[in-house]
């Protein structure tokens, strides 16, 4: 049996919270496989809409991401 990181179970668990709306920089990471200067690239490019608050960082709207990635995913634009 394959042992998983605690970290990434916590991960896991905070991607199928229910009523969270937002994704974090660090759950985008995970989604998309890619390092944070990666998605601060893409914020920047405004790829997505994100909201920064304050000194916390981004937070990504659930909806919009998904409908980025799904047209990503179909190849479209």
């Amino acid at each position: 049996m394959q042992m998983i990181p605690i970290r990434v179970l916590n991960l896991q668990n905070r991607l199928n919270r229910e009523g969270c709306r937002c994704y974090t920089v660090n759950e985008i990471m995970a989604i998309l496989g890619v390092g944070r200067k990666a998605v601060y690239s893409l914020i920047r490019q405004k790829a997505f809409p994100s909201i920064q608050i304050g000194g916390i960082g981004y937070r990504i709207p659930k909806d919009t991401f998904d409908s980025w990635l799904h047209q990503k995913e179909n190849g479209e634009r």
